[in-house]
């Protein structure tokens, strides 16, 4: 059935896309087939929400589709010159990056490519839209690569710490989590100055992965992390929550942190594979949202208005859970 949903993605037929198999592994959520394309070396930004429609990176065939949430339809399928790793919505565009360090630009209507950037970037990862721009991480380059939408070109590499994995946008101010040397920097987006605020204090090989800006406060996660409230001026830890489990990425929406996490075996084998969905608010009550009642592993988490979407590209479905 797979086989024959990506053939009419591919053509544009706007085939129905039923996931009556996959309900049962979240059943708090509704679940959309989408592409399974993971591969090895998984990616974890293949989700973005605008609306009632998603964009998913299917990394493997080199795609990006377009999905009508409230049809549960594929309605666009664009083939792209190498596997896709990362996808992202803004600037009116939607924004894919591959494995030979090519970002496109894409009209969301058409979902036609209008610009090919080639980033030179040693070792792309992830796209973060924020302070008028588009950012992508120069993994074995310790350094971030800013691009203008206004030009469609690089305009600054700024040095960050070894492994940037996450970013995070207010005002003129970005931080950046790298997650090899634990160590957390505030870029001047007006001057493009990198400040190392910090090293993340925690013990053994834990890696800080994934954080998110919400009220006052950067809120860290990752592999062997709980959740670590940080002080966003000085880097300094305010509080550590246990999630009963580690996060595997983290969002903020309807007034609350989102947290899909894993087991401590899973954990130390790196895999996004998810047993539930923590819902924690600013007092640090933990609640459970979701559960996972078979294999759900995490490419891709988005906020969306009062739900938050889960991408699954080893299986191929896109998961909503009300906010």
């Amino acid at each position: 059935m797979l086989a024959a949903l990506v053939a009419a993605a591919a053509l544009g037929t706007g085939a129905a896309v039923p996931a009556a198999t996959a309900d049962r592994r979240i059943p708090e959520a509704r679940a959309i087939r989408a592409c399974a394309a993971a591969g090895p070396f998984w990616p974890t930004m293949t989700l973005a929400i605008g609306g009632n429609t998603a964009w998913v990176a299917c990394k493997e065939r080199s795609r990006v589709v377009r999905v009508d949430l409230a049809r549960h339809r594929i309605t666009r399928s664009v083939r792209l010159e190498a596997p896709v790793i990362a996808v992202a919505l803004g600037y009116h565009s939607v924004w894919a990056l591959d494995t030979l360090s090519t970002l496109y630009r894409l009209d969301p209507r058409t979902a036609r490519v209008t610009k090919r950037i080639r980033l030179q970037a040693a070792g792309p990862y992830n796209i973060w839209i924020g302070a008028g721009s588009v950012w992508v991480a120069e993994d074995r380059a310790a350094s971030l690569v800013r691009v203008s939408p206004a030009k469609n070109k690089v305009v600054a590499r700024i040095r960050v710490g070894d492994g940037p994995a996450d970013v995070a946008f207010a005002g003129t101010s970005a931080w950046v989590m790298d997650h090899r040397d634990r160590t957390l920097f505030r870029i001047d987006t007006a001057t493009n100055r990198a400040t190392r605020l910090a090293t993340i204090g925690i013990e053994g090989d834990a890696a800080p992965e994934r954080f998110v800006l919400f009220g006052g406060s950067l809120w860290i996660t990752g592999r062997g992390v709980p959740l670590l409230q940080v002080d966003p001026a000085t880097g300094q830890i305010r509080r550590s929550i246990d999630l009963h489990g580690t996060g595997i990425d983290i969002v903020a929406v309807a007034g609350a942190l989102w947290v899909p996490v894993r087991t401590a075996a899973v954990d130390r084998s790196g895999f996004p594979t998810m047993t539930a969905l923590r819902r924690v608010t600013l007092d640090g009550t933990v609640t459970t949202a979701a559960t996972a009642t078979g294999r759900v592993d995490v490419h891709g988490l988005a906020a969306a208005t009062r739900a938050v979407w889960l991408a699954d590209n080893t299986d191929g479905f896109l998961y909503r859970i009300a906010a």
